[in-house]
């Protein structure tokens, strides 16, 4: 590694990485975090579809196979729909969305962002001649 071309006069680094403190994707565009939110997400829609075809076709074995299916279908189908969402958009941007629309649609922390769209006036007014003293002198 050559040292002169790694830091400047001063101590300083010239380059430094922007990647460093990213969530790494996992999984078809998923970080770790939203791949197990998928997961259970198709684990409960799996068993909620899998139960009643389970009891129908007297099989125990159809509930956790319907469980994995589901499993299998939503990182497939949401990994390939969440990459579409987040490509060329900030790596915050869906966490932001989501807080958005909690706070937007079901009223959830309504009071930590400003949901008001439209133009912002400053409302400043001028100043025709000098202020006159209001204590008498």
């Amino acid at each position: 590694m050559n040292d002169a071309i790694e830091r400047l006069d001063d101590g300083t680094l010239t380059f430094l990485p922007e990647r460093l403190n990213r969530d790494p994707v996992v999984l078809r565009g998923l970080t770790s975090d939203e791949m197990w939110i998928a997961l259970g997400l198709g684990a409960v829609i799996g068993l909620v579809l899998g139960v009643p075809l389970a009891v129908a076709t007297a099989a125990l074995a159809v509930a956790p196979t319907g469980m994995i299916a589901g499993m299998t279908m939503t990182l497939f189908v949401g990994g390939t729909l969440l990459r579409r969402a987040k490509r060329a958009r900030p790596e915050t941007w869906l966490y932001r969305r989501l807080e958005w629309l909690l706070a937007s649609r079901w009223r959830v922390r309504h009071r930590t962002l400003i949901l008001y769209t439209g133009a912002w006036t400053v409302r400043r007014s001028r100043r025709l001649r000098p202020a006159l003293s209001r204590w008498p002198s």
